[in-house]
């Protein structure tokens, strides 16, 4: 199997990666809430990916971890990182879960650590931080 495309698209406000395979199965991965730079730095490790094996996700990783992995790029790494995942567990007829280890437990706490509030006031006074922060220990998903 080969990865045949890369390609980007911003749905609501985030990046969302698919990347299509030569034997007919895609993967889809998104990343957090979209930047200007996001969608061109996707299509940028688009050369990178076409032609590898989609089912060896750390090699693949490897080639485009090499150009960087934290911010900036770390969410267009990771969105192509989840796609490859995708891809994987089609293949292998299994849910990706399997392929990163298996379950070890039966319930797991969720957080949203991509949930943002307007801040009050200018944002700039320790009191408009702990409003903010009021209001994400508020939420029903629960911050840490």
């Amino acid at each position: 199997m080969k990865i045949t495309d890369l390609k980007v698209a911003i749905i609501g406000n985030a990046p969302v990666v698919r990347i299509t395979t030569d034997e007919g199965i895609d993967g889809v991965g998104a990343g957090e809430t979209a930047k200007p730079y996001l969608k061109p730095m996707i299509e940028f490790y688009r050369d990178m990916v076409v032609g590898k094996d989609p089912t060896d996700v750390e090699r693949v990783m490897l080639g485009i971890r090499r150009m960087g992995s934290f911010k900036p790029w770390g969410t267009a790494v990771s969105a192509i990182e989840m796609a490859l995942w995708d891809i994987a567990g089609k293949a292998a007829g299994l849910p990706t879960y399997k392929l990163l280890g298996g379950k070890i437990r039966d319930k797991v706490q969720v957080y949203n650590g991509n949930v943002r509030y307007e801040m009050e006031g200018d944002g700039r006074e320790p009191e408009d931080f702990a409003k903010n922060m009021q209001k994400m220990k508020d939420h029903p998903y629960n911050f840490s």
